[in-house]
Parts: C-alpha cells; structure tokens; sequence
C-alpha cells in the first residue's frame, strides 16, 4: 500500500515538470485540491474511508477532460507518456476509491 501511494504521489506532482501544458497545469491543480481536500477531512474526522472522496471529487473531472484532450495528449513524448501514466494511475485508483466512497456513504 505504501508502494503505491508513493507512485500515486510522484505521477501527479510531476505534473509541475509539464505546466507549459494546460493539461498539465489541470492535473497540478486537481492534485493540489486533492491535497487540501484530504487534509481538511483529516483535521475533521482523522483517517478512514472519508480520505477516498476528494479523489473521486477532483479526479473524476480531471479523467474525463484527459479523455476529451487525448488527440493533445497522445503523443510520443515525455509529456505523453506522463500523461498515459497519470490516466491509468488515477484511473485504478478511482476504480478502488469509488467502492470505497459507496461503502462509506452507504454505512
């Protein structure tokens, strides 16, 4: 689980390396609501499943304009393959956080 969050962490901040994108400067911003988001619930409930919604909340927009953006975004290049990473990353990561949201709203 570490592992993963690490990878999790190094992939959406390396969006500061590509910020000249647009695209980039929207995952920056995603990841920084993500952060601010987190910490807020923390203060507020401590840790648990809560900590799964600002993902949902800033990363399921953030997808879907990668989606829209693809023709921008596939190409063969540094910032490309960033980009591919950030997807999928993020995209196994909601497929988890989802569930985990549902649960937790559920009770």
């Amino acid at each position: 689980m570490q592992a993963w969050l690490a990878w999790m962490f190094i992939v959406n901040f390396t969006s500061v390396f590509f910020l000249r994108r647009v695209q980039a400067r929207w995952a920056a911003a995603a990841t920084v609501c993500n952060l601010v988001g987190m910490q807020a619930l923390v203060r507020l409930y401590g840790t648990g499943p809560q900590l799964a919604l600002p993902h949902v909340v800033f990363w399921s927009p953030l997808l879907v304009y990668f989606i829209l953006q693809r023709r921008r975004i596939l190409e063969k290049t540094s910032f490309g393959i960033w980009a591919c990473l950030l997807f999928t990353t993020d995209a196994v990561s909601l497929a988890f956080d989802y569930r985990t949201v549902a649960k937790w709203l559920v009770g």
